[in-house]
């Protein structure tokens, strides 16, 4: 176990294809805690089949929103890897529309399962970056697309 809950979440803006590519970072034992408490489901990292993929897309799409403007913005779970003790959720979001003004992010990654539990959301615009801190209580959060 670890003292701290944070999860860390970049957001690419790729200005080519108007995609959004994510990065969620935590930690693999609150994911798998948050799985086995929503959905009854036990992961195995070591040997995930396609019922880790279903419901770690549906915890996903749960706890983790785009709005651009006004309208919602789907994005689709590519799939995972591990960096050193975290998980590493990646995602890729459907393109945004011309002349879009801001992007409405909604976090409440963990929050059910930890009191303490802070995501941090950055937003990476060419040389432009944006961050803020999200929690039980501040769960969303919007940012200026340039």
């Amino acid at each position: 176990m670890h003292k701290y809950y944070v999860s860390v979440t970049v957001i690419h803006f790729n200005t080519g294809n108007r995609h959004l590519e994510i990065e969620l970072h935590t930690f693999p034992d609150d994911v798998a805690l948050a799985l086995e408490k929503n959905y009854g489901y036990r992961i195995d990292w070591d040997k995930p089949d396609e019922q880790a993929r279903k419901f770690l897309e549906a915890y996903l799409h749960e706890h983790f929103r785009l709005k651009a403007g006004s309208k919602v913005l789907n994005y689709k779970y590519l799939g995972f890897t591990f960096e050193n003790d975290q998980l590493l959720l990646v995602m890729e979001s459907q393109a945004l529309p011309e002349q879009v003004g801001q992007l409405e992010i909604f976090n409440d990654w963990l929050t059910e399962i930890y009191r303490d539990q802070q995501n941090l959301v950055h937003l990476l615009t060419g040389r432009t970056k944006q961050s803020e801190i999200l929690d039980r209580e501040h769960k969303q959060t919007v940012f200026k697309l340039d």
